[in-house]
């Protein structure tokens, strides 16, 4: 590493940032998790509040190399590995660097730094900063405390051993990653109530998913459908993000066969997603994932776009009348619903996602 860069962000009062993150110049990038955004979008809040504060982001390599270098006055270093464990070691070798920054700031997801193993070790790391002498402050975005509950989602059977297992670990997971840090920090109340039952509900902070505000205001309606391809009279509800079994797109997908008419307007169902970036490789999202593109085939009015670039984002929303979220189970606060916000779209939400409208926030 560069003197240059140790001299200017090795400092009592810099915060060091482990998190998966977008690719340069981007906020919403393809090939890396949901977090990545949201991790940009806070940073950029903290720095436009305090553009003073300096900031390091040790993050995943891309390309299998590792790269240093600066983006809004930030310094984001890839020096490890998903779904390698033995790469933490590097991480570690960097956060060492550091010395002189005592704040840590970890986002945590679950498969967000890869599969069970590298999950797993990610406490070792965390206990290692704290043994480092740093402060060390976590966002969890997952509380889930019976994975019975997302059994579809994991591929596994409600009633095997092996979910029995995990269930057993999990618990112990959460308060051995959460015993070494000063702050836990969820996005939701909900979040907070389960997960008080395992650590003290002192430790932990609710800070409200925050919501986008640097968006196109100034797109209309009739442009965004213009670009789109979209009938100007056509009812338009949209599915926006990750095509998941806990998000429900697949009998979101099944409601709509028959739906293509609400009175005299023609409906329209777009689902603005693609693949599982997390998941993307497991068998039984496969199947998943086929089954859910094949329930769409034969239907003209429903269609499912893949990835949306960042660049398209805007386009969807704003020619959207509807935002739908169908999930099955609530565990994490929902990007998706704080992009509809942030367009001013009404939003239909499954009653597993009551809980939201309860927050304090709501």
């Amino acid at each position: 590493m560069e003197n240059k860069f140790l001299k200017e962000f090795n400092q009592e009062n810099s915060i060091l940032v482990i998190s998966s993150y977008p690719r340069k110049k981007e906020r919403y990038s393809k090939g890396v998790c949901a977090v990545a955004s949201f991790t940009k979008n806070t940073l950029l809040a903290i720095k436009k509040q305090n553009p003073d504060k300096k900031i390091v982001i040790l993050t995943m390599q891309l390309n299998n190399k590792t790269e240093i270098y600066k983006e809004d006055e930030m310094l984001i270093v890839r020096c490890f590995k998903r779904n390698n464990p033995l790469s933490y070691l590097n991480l570690l070798n960097f956060a060492r660097k550091f010395n002189n920054v005592k704040t840590v700031m970890l986002e945590f997801e679950f498969s967000s730094f890869g599969d069970v193993i590298s999950t797993g070790s990610l406490s070792f790391v965390v206990w290692a900063l704290f043994i480092l002498g740093k402060k060390i402050n976590i966002i969890i975005h997952q509380v889930l405390l019976d994975l019975r509950e997302i059994s579809s989602h994991i591929g596994l059977s409600r009633r095997s051993l092996k979910i029995k297992a995990f269930n057993f670990a999990l618990k112990r997971f959460y308060k051995f990653l959460s015993f070494p840090a000063q702050n836990i920090i969820v996005l939701e109340d909900e979040l907070k109530n389960r997960l008080q039952n395992i650590i003290s509900g002192d430790k932990i902070t609710v800070i409200p998913h925050g919501v986008d505000r640097q968006v196109n205001y100034t797109l209309t309606k009739a442009s965004a459908r213009k670009k789109l391809g979209i009938k100007s009279n056509d009812f338009v509800v949209l599915y926006f993000g990750y095509l998941t079994w806990y998000k429900g797109v697949d009998f979101l997908i099944k409601s709509f066969q028959k739906l293509n008419q609400i009175k005299e307007k023609q409906v329209k169902l777009i689902v603005a997603g693609g693949p599982s970036f997390t998941q993307g490789e497991k068998e039984h999202y496969k199947k998943f994932l086929a089954k859910t593109e094949g329930l769409a085939k034969g239907y003209p009015h429903i269609q499912i776009t893949g990835f949306v670039a960042e660049d398209q984002i805007a386009n969807y929303f704003k020619a959207a009348d509807l935002s739908i979220l169908p999930y099955r189970r609530f565990m994490s606060s929902s990007g998706p619903f704080s992009l509809a916000l942030s367009f001013e779209k009404p939003v239909l939400l499954s009653s597993n996602l009551g809980l939201l409208i309860e927050s304090k926030d709501a």
